[in-house]
């Protein structure tokens, strides 16, 4: 292939695209070995693909761009899918992968038509453009919704992504208006291609840039989460309750607020009679009816050995004894491991504010211990 002379600046634009190349690979990177979320998969091929093809543009004369169009189309819808298709799995939806494949062959077929029936170069520009423009558009609902109910660095990524969509439509528009004589020039030394170029640059690094932030924040809240745990049962663990309780107090769905304190009966004849890991399991079935069995809000946790901790939020006392009865009833009945079967004490003070927490949690201790001094497997709230 017989590359044009061009000047000094075009090489130097080069740097964008083998900038975005190192941004995705180690986005892809990021997935593949440091099981970063799947979305940065797909923003790394987002980064790659288009960078590839325009790199390679950028050295082309108009007849060498007229012969591998089609090809580096494919890039660049591949590119825009890809980044659309991370949106939507950032915004937990599905892609319209019909809708998707259908645009792209169809944009295929005319940029064909055009490369090897009617050579016209600015046609083809004009359907790549708008063929992405389609795609991106089916990512604009979801990253609406998303934008509505998420954070203010999510919020950014998705203002970064309509802003990304917005400049495609100007672009767009520029190319319709004032690139309809690209036959006669040569396209890659246009003022208006190198301006579009050192746009793309900007717009694009500043999105993989806000991408890198959303994906180190979750990162390092998945961090965070994983200290506030219990490493058996993934309840919370005792600074985790502390620290939730506090968030349970500022969201306040209903009147009243019930601090629980849970302790299996008998556990350790269960631990000598069966051995360890039978407890563990046990425990963690316990976590598992105590999670699937409380409300949406309240807080469950383990506070240490076969203790448990619950924040209940509740209309008033009786409907919070009532729930703890069909929990209580609930491991009564249910068959552990080995059909062992086990009961659980309860003891509940009412909390007005997380700073009564500790005197709350004192009170329901001691109703722990009436409720096991008066023959264990009942709920004691006085």
């Amino acid at each position: 292939m017989q590359y044009v002379n061009l000047p000094d600046t075009q090489y130097f634009l080069l740097v964008y695209p083998i900038c975005l190349i190192l941004i995705g690979a180690v986005f892809i990177a990021a997935h593949l070995w440091f099981k970063a979320p799947k979305y940065l998969l797909w923003m790394g091929l987002g980064c790659i693909f288009p960078s590839v093809a325009l790199g390679a543009q950028t050295l082309m004369t108009n007849a060498q761009l007229r012969l591998t169009a089609p090809w580096f189309a494919l890039f660049y819808l591949g590119g825009a899918w890809a980044v659309v298709h991370g949106m939507l799995l950032k915004a937990n939806s599905k892609s319209n992968i019909f809708v998707a494949t259908t645009l792209i062959v169809v944009g295929m077929a005319l940029l064909l038509y055009f490369t090897h029936f009617d050579e016209k170069l600015w046609p083809r520009i004009v359907i790549i453009n708008i063929v992405i423009l389609c795609l991106e558009v089916l990512a604009l609902p979801k990253v609406y919704d998303l934008f509505k109910k998420t954070y203010a660095l999510e919020k950014l990524l998705c203002l970064s992504y309509v802003l990304l969509f917005a400049y495609g439509v100007i672009r767009t528009l520029i190319v319709i208006v004032y690139l309809q004589n690209v036959q006669y020039v040569n396209l890659v030394t246009t003022e208006w291609w190198m301006m579009m170029v050192s746009v793309n640059l900007l717009l694009s690094l500043w999105f993989a840039i806000i991408v890198s932030a959303v994906a180190v924040k979750e990162r390092f809240d998945i961090i965070n989460e994983e200290r506030l745990r219990d490493s058996l049962t993934k309840l919370y663990n005792r600074n985790g309750f502390l620290e939730k309780t506090k968030d349970l107090f500022n969201e306040l769905q209903h009147d009243q607020v019930y601090l629980v304190m849970c302790d299996i009966d008998n556990f350790k004849d269960i631990n000598d009679t069966w051995g360890h890991v039978v407890g563990d399991k046990i425990l963690c079935e316990i976590a598992d009816l105590l999670k699937s069995n409380i409300r949406q809000g309240d807080i469950a946790g383990r506070f240490g050995g076969e203790e448990f901790i619950i924040l209940l939020q509740s209309a008033d006392e009786e409907s919070s004894f009532a729930l703890l009865e069909r929990l209580r009833k609930k491991i009564e009945d249910h068959l552990f491991i080995n059909h062992i079967r086990i009961t659980a004490s309860f003891g509940a003070d009412r909390i007005d504010a997380d700073s009564k927490l500790m005197s709350a949690l004192e009170i329901a201790d001691k109703r722990l211990y009436n409720a096991k001094n008066n023959g264990r497997n009942r709920v004691c709230f006085n």
